[in-house]
């Protein structure tokens, strides 16, 4: 089939590059790989386990870590670029600081975010770049004790899983939704997610009956609204489930009481709260004596 992919764009006086052309092949599971050995007019074209079309990366192994690394490098460097003339800029408002951050640095973050099969620990590496970035926009230090949902309502933004499940259809999805296997067998365990069950599960969690989204997605101007509902509920959701975690925590560790136990000093008789404030205050306090002394 490859010559012949060579030879129609001679039809239109149009020549394949050959040194620009790589082959990635993606082997079945349990299967050795082998670099495939293909040629266009007696040329063996380069084989190549990982290749970026069109800004993402397709890995020979099916999966988006390689394409989150990638993602995830240049936001950082789109938001350091920017950190001096903007971030650390006190003329510029915050709200001017968040809607850059939002057209320069999400935008980058997120592309082509639609055909991602994305898992929990992907969440969870977006969701730590995403409060790093806005806790530098808004000058919040690790001991000021503000919490996420804070500093995203403070921000004004959405998470990054919201963002996400909104499926924004201002580029073009993923053609192949469906994907099964032709041969070999599976492992024990779960199976490997599709970007069927993705969007299952993201149509799920936005409370709509995946077996009538296309009759929904009819209408284009209804399905936007639907979406954009959905994804504000489930952030709201979201912020409210964390928030009630938080609580449960704080009072379950209000309800543990530890016993009434001091460590008095040696020297001066001061209790001390736990051993290692006691070792901390004899050493002061000898030092004290010994400059009393002397």
């Amino acid at each position: 089939m490859t010559p012949c992919f060579a030879d129609a764009p001679r039809l239109f006086g149009l020549e394949v590059s050959l040194k620009k052309t790589e082959v990635l092949h993606q082997p079945t599971p349990h299967e050795e790989y082998r670099p495939p050995h293909i040629s266009i007019c007696e040329t063996e074209l380069k084989s190549t386990q990982q290749f970026t079309y069109l800004g993402c990366t397709i890995s020979s192994d099916a999966k988006i870590d390689k394409e989150i690394d990638n993602r995830l490098a240049k936001a950082n460097s789109s938001f350091g670029t920017l950190y001096k003339r903007v971030w650390n800029n006190k003329c510029i408002k915050c709200k001017t600081k968040i809607r850059v951050y939002r057209a320069v640095v999400l935008t980058t973050l997120l592309f082509s975010s639609e055909t991602w099969v994305i898992y929990r620990s992907h969440i969870r590496l977006l969701e730590r770049f995403h409060q790093r970035c806005l806790r530098i926009i808004l000058n919040i230090h690790w001991s000021d004790s503000i919490t996420n949902v804070e500093v995203l309502e403070q921000a004004e933004v959405s998470s990054i899983e919201a963002m996400i499940l909104k499926l924004e259809d201002h580029r073009l999805p993923k053609i192949v939704v469906f994907g099964e296997l032709s041969s070999g067998h599976r492992d024990r365990g779960a199976p490997k997610k599709r970007y069927k069950d993705n969007l299952k599960k993201s149509l799920i969690a936005c409370n709509i009956d995946h077996r009538q989204w296309s009759n929904l997605a009819a209408d284009r101007v209804a399905w936007r609204h639907i979406i954009h509902q959905a994804a504000a509920q489930f952030e709201l959701d979201r912020k409210n489930s964390l928030k009630d975690k938080r609580q449960r925590r704080k009072a379950c560790a209000a309800s543990t009481t530890t016993p009434n136990i001091s460590f008095p000093c040696s020297h001066c008789s001061r209790p001390c709260l736990s051993r290692i404030g006691l070792v901390s205050h004899e050493r002061a306090c000898s030092r004290r004596q010994r400059g009393q002394t002397s």
